[in-house]
Order: structure tokens, then sequence, then C-alpha cells
């Protein structure tokens, strides 16, 4: 196979400078330690945050053609994305039958341009509009129109593939572009289509959901937890840039070109792109040290030519970018102290499979040095003992960005919930439907603290 090169499409910008006057900006304390482990603050946070936010959710690579669909549940939200029959576009469904709510997608990922749900035989097309309903043509009043499944907001980014949702059903809900301000900028600095999907895994982790996104958010504890990142990229010039919604990351890659051994030099070492030193077969060595004399050339940079194109997407995904390959995280909260870490990994079309294999190796040590990290803090959160900690200025700005927004959100959505004296789900959409007859009696459930489709864990008002 020809050799594939690990160079970008274009150079990564540079991060803005920063005026230095040799005085740090007055540091702030983290959020209580009580937000990472109450039941109602998690349910506020799902309400406040969750579904109200453009979450990443897949690459648009991954359906090749109309009614490929993959399922998600997100917040405990059940969806399916599915690429329509009818314009090819992407469109996002909640999972949930129009007729008795059970669900129409039951596998991870399939292919079906009509979607049938398996309790009483209700079909639907790829643009989630109802096509059968056994026995119901001569109901007196039902409409197949007014039975389709609920739409979800739905919005591919052209410049990327990046595939979002969100599941506010509010009014004035801002678009993608508002939401994430300039991101569409930054990620035309990476070739997307370049790529193609490797694999898939997932961690499962007995902590908060923002133990990860603290970790996430800062490189401050980089030359502590990880070594081997720390031998590719220069840490003293990592920082974290908050820019709205997300927050852009910067560092510079390692570039120490190594001279060709001579005649007397040990050969068995091999550098990987990330720097890792491995072992080779004696004859492999002599065999790769002849054709480098040969070549009179250095060897190739091990930390590769690309800075990366690193983005914290507000408030649970990250996509990372290097030369040979990508990966997204996605940050699912289950629980105050349960939370699943999905990863999708994406790798440069016809690399070989050793580069694979050692990209996927390096990502799973760094992210298990992560998970690990987490495990033991969350038990500590737990204890009762530690309310809040004193945070860095500018080591640990990405920590206080992102928080900060969550802080914002949270009480925003409290004070309304407060001054409705009831909880406030936006992502509910039942009520867009029903008669007057049911409207009267979920408003006696709602008053009893129940309420049809709002959940009753949230706040006692």
């Amino acid at each position: 196979m020809a050799a594939v090169s690990v160079a970008p499409a274009s150079v990564p910008s540079a991060p803005p400078k920063e005026a230095i006057d040799g005085k740090l900006l007055p540091g702030e304390h983290t959020l209580p330690a009580s937000w990472w482990k109450s039941e109602k603050i998690f349910e506020l946070e799902k309400r406040a945050i969750f579904n109200k936010s453009w979450m990443y959710c897949i690459h648009e690579s991954r359906f090749k053609k109309a009614g490929d669909y993959f399922s998600f549940t997100v917040s405990g939200i059940n969806f399916f994305i599915i690429k329509s029959k009818v314009d090819g576009q992407l469109k996002a469904f909640h999972n949930v039958c129009r007729h008795r709510a059970y669900p129409v997608i039951r596998k991870e990922k399939g292919s079906s341009t009509i979607i049938g749900c398996k309790y009483h035989g209700w079909s639907y097309n790829s643009d989630g509009q109802l096509t059968k309903a056994p026995h119901f043509e001569q109901v007196e009043g039902f409409k197949k129109e007014e039975n389709s499944l609920f739409p979800i907001k739905c919005h591919t980014q052209k410049e990327s593939g990046l595939v979002f949702v969100n599941f506010s059903n509010e009014e004035n809900v801002p678009d993608f572009d508002e939401w994430f301000t300039g991101l569409n900028q930054e990620m035309t600095e990476f070739d997307f289509t370049d790529y193609e999907y490797h694999m898939s895994y997932e961690l499962d982790g007995q902590f908060n959901w923002k133990t990860l996104m603290d970790g996430y958010q800062e490189c401050y504890h980089c030359p502590t937890a990880h070594p081997g990142l720390s031998t590719a990229f220069k840490m003293e010039t990592y920082k974290v840039v908050p820019k709205g919604r997300y927050c852009r990351h910067y560092a510079e890659v390692v570039k120490e070109e190594i001279e060709i051994p001579d005649d007397d030099a040990d050969a068995d070492e091999e550098s990987s792109w990330f720097g890792f030193g491995k072992k080779k077969s004696a004859a492999a060595a002599e065999a790769a040290a002849e054709a480098e004399r040969k070549m009179k050339a250095k060897k190739e940079n091990p930390g590769g030519e690309f800075n990366g194109l690193w983005v914290y997407l507000f408030p649970n995904h990250g996509i990372n970018c290097y030369s040979p390959a990508w990966y997204s995280i996605r940050v699912l909260p289950l629980s105050p102290n349960h939370t699943i870490l999905q990863y999708d990994i994406y790798t440069k079309k016809g690399l070989a499979e050793d580069k694979k294999k050692e990209f996927v190796d390096f990502l799973q040590l760094v992210e298990l040095e992560d998970f690990n990290l987490c495990q033991l803090t969350q038990k500590n959160l737990d204890q009762g003992v530690y309310n809040s900690g004193y945070l860095h200025p500018t080591k640990e700005r990405g920590v206080l960005h992102y928080q900060g927004i969550v802080r914002d959100m949270v009480k925003e959505h409290y004070e309304l919930e407060s001054k409705a004296g009831k909880p406030i789900n936006p992502a509910f959409v039942g009520g867009n439907s029903i008669n007057e007859s049911v409207k009267e009696l979920d408003e006696i459930c709602s008053n009893l603290e129940c309420g049809s489709g709002e959940g009753d864990k949230g706040l006692d008002w």
C-alpha cells in the first residue's frame, strides 16, 4: 500500500495572544459539591440545560442510503436520526409511537424507509409521517397528518458533517449558528471528508457528568496525570480559549526531528507518530535502517505536523482532530453519579492498520487515565467533606467558563419554574395535540405533583 500522508488539509489557527502584565486575574471557586450528587439538581439540569442545548450526536458519513438510522438516548430522552427518502436530509424524531408510546425503533442502528411499530402495527415513513394505522380508516375524527412522529430539531453542519439535535419545543429556540457563534469557521481548518468511520467504544462511569467535563476543560493536570500525552505535545503551550458556548483547545505538537542513526547506532527503537517507543524485530529494524540510509532523510516527526483541532461543545461533547484520526466524545448522564462515555473514532482514508491501532491504543490510554481520575474524585465528592475548590484563573479558565454557563442556565430556569410553581420541561411535546378532556385530567395530576410527561423527580413545589 502506498504511504498515506497524515498532514492536515490546512494549518490550524494559532491561539489568540494575551496581554501579559505580570498580574493574574482573580480566581473563583468551583460550583458546590452538592451539584455533583443531588438528584434534584440533576433533574433540574436536564430541564435547564440538556433539553435546551444543541447537542452533537454523530457524523453524517455514517448514513449511506435513504432509511439508514441510528438511535440514541440523551438525558432520558429516546430518539433516532434517519436519512430521508424524500430529500436525503437527516431528520430526528422522538422514538415514541403516537398511538400508545411504544418505541418504533428497537435497534441501535439499521436501515428501513418504513418504520413500523411492533405493538399495534402503526407505520411511519422516513419523514416521520404516519402511513398506516390498522383499522383506523373508518374512525371518525382520526387524521393521519395529525399523528406523525414528534420531530426534533436537527442540524448538519456543512463545514464538518457533524450532526446535532435540540430537544426544545419552546418558542424562540436559538438556531445552531446562533448557539455556536463562530464554530462554523473553526471547523473549516480540518478536512473531515478525508476520514472514515473506524470504531466506537464506551466506558461506564460511576461519576457525575460534570466530573468528566471538569477534567476535559483543562490540561493543568496533564503533566501529572498524562505522561504519554506530555511527550506528544508541549504542555507549557496548552491553553483553553472560551468562545461562547464552545471552547477551542490549543497546544503545540512536539516537533523533534531525529537524525538517522549511523552504522553503529542501535536501530531497535521505532518512534510512533505520538512519540512512543516501539520495539521492532531485528530483521525489520535492519531493513528500516537500510531504507533510511538510502533515502538520506530524517525520521518522520514523532508528533506529526498538525497541532490539532480540539473543541469543547457545551454542555457535554468534545471533537478532537489529529493528523491520522479524529474522534468524538459524548458524555451522557444517567443519574447524578452515573455517566456513560461514548467514543466514535474516524481514521484517515487509506491509513495503515498498524497506525490505526496505534492511535486507538494511545487514545484509550489517555481516556482511561481521565476515567480513573473521575471515579476517585466522585467518591470524595460523595463523602460530604469537600464543598468547593479554588480554580486557577488561566490554567483552569475552561472549567470556570463552562461551570459559569451551567450555573447561569440552571439559575435562570429555576427562576422560571419558581414563578410558574411547577417544573417546566422544554422538551415536552405532548401538550401540542391533546384535547380539552385530557388537559383537564392532566391538570388534576399536575396539581398532585405528577404531571403528564413533565416528570415528578423535580423540585417539590
